[in-house]
């Protein structure tokens, strides 16, 4: 299977940033046995499955350079979609219990049910008229049915703006170090919309794509920063 210069470093720019948001995430997960603080654990799962739509991407460039084989439509359309109705339950879990408590509750009622249904006729599209979800044109370009565009649509604007809230109330504490990283989440989840935002809006160029994953890489570091303040950032910034 012959890959453009453009599809090449498409490939390879996103497997970089998988891998790199991989070990962010874990590395957020494995606070959780220092703190037993179930947010943690909450977040880096989190990191890791709003990625998902890289995931093909990432593993279609080593599955085709090393092996000339594609990952076909049915699990390329799976993983990149089937885990994001995960991200809509661990990352509304983890801020109703920074923000939003009193509604906890009904939040995730919600957010459950919608998820479950959502994951019930992506399955089923997915089985039956796989269409439905997509078609892939390219190794590393979908055409996405209208069901998938709103969903993910609704999904990066309802994680940019609650995690866009939850820096607002990190910003208003009296603690130095939770204004600090108040700051830095501020920044990423900014960073992230703008990166999601112009990969889908924007026709890719080398140059525009080298710039994107750019982007989100450096969200990937600034939410790991924001979540964690490790001791020598901390340091440098406020003494």
């Amino acid at each position: 299977m012959d890959l453009t210069t453009l599809e090449i470093l498409q490939g390879i720019l996103t497997l970089i940033f998988v891998l790199i948001s991989i070990i962010i995430g874990l590395s957020i997960i494995s606070k959780y046995r220092l703190h037993k603080n179930r947010l943690f654990l909450l977040v880096g799962i989190t990191w890791i499955c709003v990625i998902s739509p890289y995931w093909p991407d990432a593993i279609s460039i080593i599955t085709i350079l090393f092996f000339n084989i594609s990952l076909g439509e049915p699990l390329y359309f799976f993983l990149a979609i089937a885990f994001v109705p995960l991200v809509h339950i661990t990352w509304f879990l983890a801020i109703t219990d920074l923000i939003f408590k009193k509604y906890q509750k009904k939040i995730m009622f919600f957010m459950i049910a919608e998820s479950i249904i959502y994951e019930i006729v992506f399955l089923y599209f997915l089985f039956t008229d796989i269409r439905l979800i997509g078609t892939q044109v390219a190794p590393f370009d979908v055409d996405w049915s209208y069901f998938i565009i709103i969903y993910l649509f609704i999904s990066i604007i309802g994680f940019t703006i609650t995690g866009l809230l939850f820096a607002r109330e990190s910003l208003r504490s009296e603690n130095e170090e939770v204004r600090l990283k108040g700051k830095f989440l501020l920044i990423a989840f900014i960073s992230f919309a703008i990166g999601t935002f112009f990969e889908s809006a924007t026709v890719l160029n080398e140059v525009s794509l080298v710039i994107i994953r750019i982007i989100v890489l450096t969200a990937a570091f600034e939410f790991y920063i924001g979540f964690t303040l490790p001791n020598f950032i901390r340091d440098f910034i406020l003494k």
